[in-house]
C-alpha cells in the first residue's frame, strides 16, 4: 500500500541526453537544421538571416526591413499576403535582434505546400511599399515616445550606450529622427545587401514530411546570392565606474540598473559566470531576492541578467522602487557580491540551483520545437548542438572555488556603472 504521507525520492538529473536532429546544407549554401518528432501535424519553420543590428549601414535598418518584408511583395500586397496567410490558418511573424533577422512560420503540416510559396516570395520580392514604410514609421515614433515614459526603460537604454559605447551597434538607442531618416531605397539597400544564401539558416520542426523536405529545397535551395561582408567594431573604449543619475516627469518610482561589460557565449568564462549569476540574481530564490526583497522588502522585483550577443555582452542588476530604497538596494547588491567575492558557495544552496537549472533544461528539451529552439541558439552562435549537453554538464560540475573565483574576477565596484533614473 502507498505511504500518502512520505513523498516520492527526488532523484538528481547528471546528465542530458540530446534528441535526434537532423542538419545539411542545401546546394546553393543555406544550412537547414530538423527536428522531427512528435505526433501533432504541425510545422514551425523559421528562416534566419544575420541581418540584425550588426548588420546596418543605416540605424534601424535591421527591424524595419524585418519587419516590411511581410508588408508588400511584387505580387501581393500586405492585405493579400495576410489573406493567403489567414485562409489556411497559419501565422507568419517576423522580428529582428542585435545580430539576426527572422520570421517564423506555423502551419499544419497538410496546409505546408500552401503557404510556405507566400513565405519565399516575402524572402524573393519584397517591395517594401511606400505607404506601408511611411505607416512603419510613424507607429513606431508613437510606441518610442510611449516606451521613453517609463523610467525603466529610460535606464535600460542609458547603461546600454554606456557599456557600448553611443554609436555602437549595440548600444545606439533610437530616435524619432533615426526613424524618420528610414526610406524605401534604405531598406531595398539593406535587404540586397544582407539577405542572402550565405547567411541564412533554417530550422524546421513538428512534422515533417517528404514533401516539407522536398518544397524547401525547391524554393529555397535554389537561388544562390552573396552578401556583402561588414566586420564587427568591437567596444573601442575603456569602461570604468560611473554613476549616472537622470530625473524625468515619468513615474512614481526610480529605475535602477548597475551593470559592466561582459563577453559572449564563447568565453571561457561562460559557463561559471552564468552559474554565478543564476546564485547571485538569476532566479526567484537568488542571493538578491532573498535579501533585497523577502528579507528588506525594498522592492517587490529584483533580478541580475546577461544580455549575450554574437560577438559581446553586458551584465546588470535591474529593479524599481521608491526613492528612499534606492541607496540601501545599491549597498546591499554590492555587499551581496563583495560576499561572493569572499565565501565559497555553500554545498546545499550549490546543489539546490544545479538541480533547478537540470530541470529547466530538461523542460527545453521537451517536445520538438522546444528543441528546435536549443538547436537554435547553439547553432546561431557558431556551435554544435552538442554543446548545449558540454554546457549542461559543466554547470552540474562546476565547483564552489571556480564560482568564488570568476566573482572576484568579474565583481569589482571600478567595472560597474551605475544608473539611476528618478521622478522629479
Amino acid at each position: 500500500m502507498i505511504n500518502r504521507k512520505t513523498g516520492p525520492a527526488i532523484n538528481k538529473i547528471d546528465k542530458l541526453l540530446l534528441p535526434e536532429y537532423e542538419t545539411y546544407t542545401l546546394p546553393n549554401g543555406i544550412k537547414i537544421c530538423e527536428v522531427n518528432s512528435g505526433t501533432q501535424e504541425i510545422i514551425k519553420f523559421e528562416i534566419f538571416h544575420k541581418a540584425g543590428r550588426i548588420m546596418e549601414d543605416f540605424p534601424l535598418a535591421g527591424r524595419a526591413v524585418s519587419s516590411l518584408i511581410k508588408d508588400g511583395t511584387l505580387t501581393r500586397n500586405s492585405a493579400q499576403l495576410s489573406e493567403a496567410i489567414d485562409f489556411y490558418g497559419a501565422s507568419i511573424k517576423s522580428a529582428s535582434n542585435m545580430d539576426y533577422s527572422y520570421s517564423t512560420l506555423f502551419c499544419l503540416t497538410k496546409q505546408f505546400p500552401n503557404v510556405i510559396p507566400v513565405l519565399h516570395d516575402m524572402y524573393s520580392n519584397p517591395s517594401f511599399p511606400e505607404d506601408e514604410t511611411e505607416k512603419f514609421k510613424n507607429l513606431n515614433i508613437q510606441k518610442l515616445k510611449e516606451e521613453l515614459t517609463k523610467n525603466e526603460v529610460l535606464a535600460y537604454r542609458q547603461i546600454t550606450e554606456e557599456i557600448y559605447g553611443k554609436y555602437h551597434p549595440y548600444g545606439y538607442n533610437s530616435t524619432a529622427d533615426d526613424y524618420l531618416a528610414l526610406t524605401a531605397s534604405k531598406l531595398k539597400d539593406h535587404f540586397n545587401n544582407y539577405y542572402g544564401s550565405d547567411n541564412c539558416h533554417i530550422f524546421i520542426s513538428g512534422y515533417i514530411t517528404d514533401e516539407v523536405r522536398r518544397m524547401t529545397a525547391e524554393l529555397f535551395g535554389s537561388l544562390k546570392k552573396a552578401t556583402k561582408k561588414k566586420e564587427y567594431s568591437h567596444v573601442a573604449h575603456d569602461i570604468r565606474a560611473k554613476k549616472i543619475n537622470i530625473t524625468t516627469r515619468n513615474e512614481h518610482q526610480c529605475a535602477l540598473k548597475t551593470g559592466r561589460h561582459l563577453f559572449n557565449k564563447n568565453h571561457p568564462d561562460h559557463a561559471a559566470f552564468f552559474m554565478l549569476n543564476v546564485i547571485f540574481g538569476g532566479y526567484f530564490g537568488s542571493r538578491l531576492m532573498m535579501s533585497i526583497r523577502e528579507e528588506k522588502g525594498y522592492t517587490y522585483d529584483i533580478s541580475s541578467n546577461i544580455d549575450q550577443y554574437l560577438h559581446d555582452g553586458c551584465f546588470y542588476v535591474s529593479t524599481e522602487a521608491s526613492p528612499e530604497y534606492v541607496d540601501p538596494i545599491l549597498r546591499e547588491v554590492h555587499h551581496q557580491m563583495d560576499i561572493l567575492c569572499q565565501e565559497k558557495v555553500g554545498d546545499k544552496e550549490l546543489d539546490m540551483v544545479k538541480n533547478y537549472l537540470m530541470g529547466t533544461f530538461l523542460n527545453m528539451l521537451d517536445g520538438p520545437m522546444n528543441i528546435s529552439s536549443v538547436m537554435k541558439s547553439m547553432i546561431l552562435t557558431d556551435k554544435t548542438p552538442e554543446y548545449f549537453i558540454n554546457f549542461s554538464q559543466d554547470l552540474v560540475n562546476m565547483s564552489n572555488e571556480r564560482i568564488m573565483e570568476v566573482a572576484q574576477k568579474y565583481f569589482r565596484p571600478a567595472d560597474f556603472i551605475e544608473v539611476i533614473v528618478s521622478p522629479e
